[in-house]
């Protein structure tokens, strides 16, 4: 971490994914040893559905707790947002149910006084990042780039929201090579 610390300099924002690896008591370690390096956040370091040590965590360190990207429903982020186990949600549209699960999970972020970085899909999650009240964070994966005919432009450090119809983006004729017409489900 000191290296990567000094080789991005100090106003280069920093973020540690522990990717569920920890347990509590290395969690808190780890989280001490880190807050010397300006944190931006430390993202998912305990089990996703650790309500409770994450809670614990977040009351103990300075550096913001980020998780919440592999919770599947709004039920579940709403327990996390009751235990105040986050200081930064990261919600996946995809996953809680879609744009209306996200935009109703975003809702009650927002009044818990939360920031928030949504998980992956940034196609879809830099507009509902865009409309939330305080500035949020959004992935970004080039990865992605085969997907889409589309990129998404980036200027100093910030997407910019498309002002193409829909989403902005479509897909590309790679894309469309790997998806079928119909499908079959099943034998009667």
């Amino acid at each position: 971490m000191t290296a990567v610390r000094e080789h991005l300099g100090p106003d280069t924002p920093l973020m540690v994914d522990a990717n569920q690896q920890w347990d509590r008591a290395t969690a808190l370690r780890m989280g001490r040893r880190l807050e010397e390096f300006d944190l931006i956040w430390i993202e998912e370091p305990l089990d996703a559905y650790d309500a409770e040590g994450h809670a614990a965590l977040a009351s103990a360190l300075d550096t913001p707790i980020a998780t919440g990207e592999m919770l599947a429903s709004v039920a579940e982020h709403e327990r996390l947002i009751a235990a105040r186990a986050c200081d930064i949600i990261q919600p996946d549209a995809p996953r809680v149910g879609g744009i209306t699960q996200f935009l109703r999970l975003a809702g009650l972020a927002h009044h818990a006084g939360l920031t928030l970085a949504p998980h992956f899909a940034m196609e879809i999650h830099l507009h509902l990042a865009a409309a939330y009240p305080t500035e949020p964070w959004v992935e970004h994966f080039d990865w992605l780039n085969p997907l889409f005919e589309e990129r998404l432009e980036i200027a100093d450090g910030r997407m910019m929201v498309p002002d193409r119809p829909g989403l902005g983006i479509t897909l590309s004729e790679q894309a469309r090579a790997w998806t079928t017409e119909t499908v079959e489900f099943g034998t009667r």
